[in-house]
């Protein structure tokens, strides 16, 4: 048992907590030595220096001293708390109910035990236990919030198994709410919103509405009132009653754009008269659906009326005649759709939301209809442009942004392109001396960026660089530049600049996931293999961090009543469990921790395998989620919504694959290495066999996305690695056939020239792709570093034939493999000196004194860093091979 805790024990452990406190964990466990020195039983002292070692990730030490603890079946509350922790900084909640478990047989009621264990159920959703821990606190307690707590338990059960649920777990659910109802006088918010849930779980929307209804039930804003009774009415069909209260909504909120859809849909539903006047005396009834055009002009008009200088009225009515031109009803009580947006821009150009509200309108204009807004648009801006003040800017630049919208720009000349072009760069220059802010700034100088991006020409790009970078150094704040900047420099393979430019964004917390698609992905393609791997260490402990997080959070949800909550952070603790990011970033570090290993021979390979064998296998490949936000790179585009749904799904799509391939490569390592003890060949087979099928055949279909923005070709992570995969499937196979010759003495023929003739003809493809004309195409070289990889996965699979269980008669066979792979590093070194060379020299033919911190000098220094970088890993890998071959030869 563990000891009872006194005043002296507890100053005695307080320079403990204090060390723990302070982070100094060597500090912490000297103190609890010093302590157990006195008193060996001590078991309070004792989880706290394993919780000191957790923290020095000194795991299976500190497993070691919590089982021992546990052994003791420890009573104190302090010691249960600190081993409690212990676990959840383990990633072990699992371990918790059992500490409590343990501890109610000796004090069966204890409400502070009964509660842990319920949050320890919480934790790993047990939820018919912790339903069950919540019924022994109520009935030991009486307390209302455990009564809650057991209904929220039943909820998520029935959610669990929804045919339990409609039986036996909503109703009961709803039962022990309703009874708590009657005990209360006053309901709070979030038990009334749990109310409302059980009823929509077990259809009951009529009594959900009549409660809204009940003026009793004040506790819910008129706002949230309504939106709830909408919501229901939709689960009942009710469209009229929608209606009215999508008309309710409106006069009570005039500038609610997400009431006025909702209004239209249901009217266009309901719609039996078509007939369109103009009657400014029309009366608006709060009490009948609106069911004919007339009605709907009427009431745009009274809100235009009476709702001052606001934009939805205004917007509205550009929504209303846009879907009336959809369904080919005539309109004659408003404007043409052309001179509606052409009204809003009057009105509202001057505000920076005016480009993102009339996107969606002008979106869905039929081409006749766009030509004749860009006309109208471009007589308002000669108008426009010699007006000066910040109005009058932002005005221009929601014309600029409108007219490359409908495609303007693009359907000129060259010439004219060039001139509009300089236009919007002097406008660019006239914002900046006029010191108008970031935001102003903004709109010019990404308008000129995107137009000169388009081309992909690697001069334009230059240049776009150098006006974002300008802008920059004036307004750092100015993330979309930012992000632009970043994604130019991967784009151009300069990946060095682009880390310098993207860590000004300074991303911290759920950014960091949400945002995994910008820089990451090009860390490795373009060399920069230890960024990489510091960069994907710091994600593995975001992982673990907010993993451990959610859940508390969770917990205290349930303690402070916030029951709506418990759904939403259980939604994120799966989506960043899942995230496709999370997957990428820990597959990644686990192959830098090869790449950059100093490991020189087979054993210190094979100690490096059983090190990283449980996480890799722990990596989840199935039912991945996209938290990525694309958002982000939107750009003034007339296929802004097709681009951003293709590079989702492009992006997806693409790291699918590339988390299938990178497991595959691990996977195939740890059945290499249980290969050389075993003779069954059954896993190795269908690794490839999967692979083949679920990789290789699915990656040759991948959409070509050349003519689309450049930042959707970054998100093409495969279509680089498309030209290797089969090589790799072939390395697996005649490494597999390797071991059986080699190893086990079997009759399977290995040749090396299967594998070595491939990489050959891949050094011959990686060589044409990255060098033309005698000039280094930087944005070719993921190819190269794809390359290298390649030859890395060869050696470390071909690597296995040189151990002690070789036979001395197939010594021949391997040492023929052995050099054939120094073959090949030969020649991949070799083209990596060619293309430093090359890079050299056109860096100091464009040198000189006034452009030493060019961006074209910036982009060439970041290709030869990249370059030395992947020498730096070629020479590992030759020395690895050069050792290897060495064990094999006989000694003199």
């Amino acid at each position: 048992m563990a000891n009872r805790r006194d005043p002296q024990t507890e100053r005695k452990l307080r320079p403990l907590y204090d060390a723990l406190d302070n982070l100094n964990n060597k500090q912490a466990i000297q103190r609890a030595d010093k302590i157990l020195k006195k008193e060996k039983d001590f078991h309070c002292a004792k989880v706290l220096k394993a919780l000191a070692m957790v923290r020095l990730m000194k795991t299976q030490e500190a497993l070691a001293l919590l089982d021992e603890v546990k052994s003791h079946f420890p009573l104190d509350e302090s010691t249960l708390q600190a081993m409690s922790v212990c676990y959840k900084e383990l990633l072990q909640p699992e371990l918790i109910p059992e500490l409590y478990e343990t501890a109610l047989k000796y004090t069966p009621n204890s409400e502070d035990f009964l509660t842990q264990l319920f949050m320890g159920y919480v934790r790993i959703k047990e939820y018919k236990k912790q339903q069950q821990v919540a019924t022994r606190l109520h009935k030991l307690t009486s307390t209302t919030a455990y009564s809650y707590w057991n209904a929220v338990s039943l909820v998520f059960m029935g959610k669990e198994n929804p045919d339990l649920g409609k039986v036996m777990c909503f109703p009961l659910a709803l039962k022990i709410i309703e009874k708590s109802k009657e005990k209360s006088s006053e309901v709070a918010e979030e038990v009334f919103r749990l109310y409302l849930e059980v009823l929509e779980l077990m259809g009951k929307s009529e009594k959900a509405i009549e409660e809204l209804d009940d003026p009793k039930n004040v506790i819910i804003d008129e706002r949230e009132r309504r939106r709830l009774k909408i919501h229901f009415h939709k689960l009942l069909g009710n469209t009229e009653q929608c209606n009215i209260l999508y008309k309710q909504a409106l006069i009570a909120e005039p500038d609610c754009y997400d009431s006025y859809r909702g209004y239209f849909d249901t009217s266009f539903e309901l719609l039996t008269d078509t007939t369109s006047l103009h009657d400014t005396g029309f009366q608006v009834d709060l009490q009948k659906a609106d069911t004919s055009v007339q009605q709907m002009t009427g009431l745009l008009l009274k809100l235009a009326e009476d709702g001052g200088p606001a934009r939805g009225p205004e917007l509205a009515k550009a929504e209303l005649v846009v879907r009336l031109q959809e369904k080919n009803i005539e309109m004659c009580a408003f404007a043409s759709s052309s001179l509606l947006v052409l009204e809003y821009v009057q009105k509202f150009g001057h505000k920076l939301c005016c480009y993102d509200d009339l996107r969606v309108i002008i979106e869905r204009l039929k081409d006749s209809e766009k030509q004749e807004l860009i006309q109208i648009l471009e007589e308002y801006r000669v108008s426009v442009k010699e007006s000066n003040g910040t109005k009058a800017m932002q005005r221009l630049a929601s014309l600029h942004m409108l007219l490359h919208h409908l495609g303007k720009y693009k359907a000129l000349e060259p010439e004219q392109q060039f001139i509009a072009l300089e236009e919007i760069k002097n406008f660019h220059n006239i914002t900046l001396e006029g010191d108008l802010g970031c935001a102003y700034i903004d709109a010019f100088v990404l308008l000129y960026s995107w137009q000169k991006c388009d081309s992909k020409n690697k001069p334009e790009m230059v240049d776009s660089i150098k006006l974002l970078m300008t802008k920059l150094e004036q307004f750092p704040e100015a993330s979309a530049c930012r992000l632009l900047v970043t994604r130019l420099y991967e784009y151009l393979g300069a990946i060095g600049p682009a880390v310098e430019v993207y860590n000004g964004l300074d991303t911290k917390s759920i950014q960091l996931d949400s945002l995994a698609h910008i820089l990451y992905p090009s860390l490795i393609p373009l060399g920069a293999y230890n960024r990489a791997d510091k960069q994907a260490r710091q994600m593995e402990a975001f992982y673990r961090t907010n993993e451990r997080e959610v859940l508390e959070y969770i917990v205290k949800s349930y303690l402070c009543g916030k029951f709506n909550k418990v759904s939403e952070l259980f939604d994120l603790h799966r989506s960043l469990a899942y995230s496709i990011s999370k997957s990428v970033f820990l597959l990644d570090k686990l192959w830098l921790s090869f790449i950059l290993s100093s490991a020189n021979s087979w054993d210190q390979i094979e100690t490096l395998l059983e090190a990283t064998r449980a996480e890799i296998t722990a990596v989840k490949t199935d039912n991945l989620v996209d938290n990525r936000d694309y958002s982000v790179n939107e750009v003034c585009d007339a296929r802004h919504q097709e681009i951003a749904t293709l590079q989702a799904t492009t992006s997806y799509s693409h790291d699918t694959l590339y988390v299938n391939m990178r497991h595959f490569m691990l996977s195939s390592l740890l059945s290499l290495q249980d290969a050389t003890t075993s003779k069954d060949e059954a896993n190795l087979d269908n690794l490839v066999s999967q692979f083949r099928s679920d990789v290789v055949e699915k990656a040759a279909n991948l959409p070509d996305l050349e003519g689309y923005p450049m930042y959707i070709m970054l998100s093409q992570s495969m279509k680089v690695w498309n030209v290797y995969l089969e090589t790799l499937a072939s390395i697996v196979t005649e490494s597999k056939n390797l071991i059986q010759h080699c190893i086990h003495g079997s009759s399977t023929q290995f040749t090396a020239a299967n594998v070595t003739s491939k990489i050959s003809e891949l050094i011959s493809r990686t060589r044409s792709e990255l060098i033309v004309d005698d000039t280094i195409n930087s944005s070719k070289l993921p190819f190269l570093s794809s390359l290298i990889q390649t030859a890395y996965f060869a050696v470390l699979c071909h690597s296995c034939c040189v151990t002690g269980r070789i036979q001395r008669k197939k010594r021949g066979v391997a040492e023929g493999v052995m050099s054939s792979l120094k073959s090949i590093l030969a020649d991949i070194k070799s083209l990596c000196e060619d293309c430093h060379s090359i890079a050299t020299k056109h860096k100091l033919e464009n040198l000189t004194i006034d452009k030493d911190d060019s961006v074209d000098s910036r982009i060439t220094s970041s290709l030869e860093w990249s370059l030395d970088e992947m020498s730096g890993i070629l020479g590992k890998l030759s020395t690895l091979v050069n050792t290897l071959h060495s064990r094999l030869q006989p000694k003199s």
